[in-house]
């Protein structure tokens, strides 16, 4: 008959135990994740979101806020806007995160939709909330431009740039007057966030048509051939 070994079976119990609670403890440990892995997931997932996205119009200024300009000179003009041509050599980029913390090599931002229609479409809009006269077809002068710089950068804040090379063309068609509007926007914004791309955008486009407005020269044009 076996005597039964207490001290033997107190170390059995006690390595089982241990043993125990190291896979526990290994198993917490592989279930939790650093702040960076997180961010690093969270991140992941929303790139998928922000590839072939939709351009959405989402301005955070209205017209009626901004300053008043004189718009005399458009009285009794018509305008046509010609669609815009899209010079840039990466049409469907839009923006990039270049945060260190959240990719070597940086996170992209990019649309399914056509830059140039869009900012077309966008550009009448704008003049019309200015009160500008603008006419599908039969105008006096008429509106194109160029798309030179369409992006959004985004580091500690989100900074667009937006420049447009514009062209006013008289009835004949004869260039009357032509020039580069170009602007840059900040803004503070959460990490890698289509709204904050939106907003900016939208923004910029309205301050390109705004300093448009307010040349000079292109205002001189306007006059001499309506």
């Amino acid at each position: 008959m076996k005597t039964f070994d207490r001290s033997r079976f107190i170390l059995m119990f006690t390595c089982a135990l241990l043993v125990s609670a190291a896979l526990a403890a290994g198993t917490a440990r592989a279930e939790q994740k650093t702040d960076a892995q997180k961010a690093s997931d969270k991140i992941k997932q929303e790139r998928v979101e922000l590839l072939n996205i939709p351009l959405v119009w989402k301005p955070t200024v209205t017209i009626s806020a901004l300053g008043a300009i004189d718009l005399s000179a458009f009285q009794n003009a018509k305008i046509t806007i010609k669609p815009f041509t899209d010079l840039r050599l990466k049409p469907s980029e839009i923006g990039k995160n270049v945060e260190k913390r959240m990719s070597e090599k940086g996170l992209l931002v990019t649309t399914r939709d056509n830059v140039a229609a869009w900012v077309t479409d966008k550009f009448g809009l704008i003049l019309r909330e200015f009160d500008v006269p603008v006419v599908t077809e039969g105008g006096g002068m008429a509106i194109e431009a160029d798309i030179v710089k369409f992006f959004v950068t985004e580091e500690s804040t989100y900074k667009a740039d937006v420049g447009l090379k514009i062209r006013l063309k008289s009835k004949t068609g004869d260039v009357v007057w032509e020039g580069m509007i170009a602007v840059t926007n900040k803004r503070w914004g959460n990490s890698y966030k289509a709204d904050n791309y939106y907003e900016l955008l939208s923004n910029s486009c309205i301050d390109v048509v705004q300093n448009l407005l307010k040349n000079d020269s292109f205002i001189q044009a306007v006059q001499k051939n309506k």
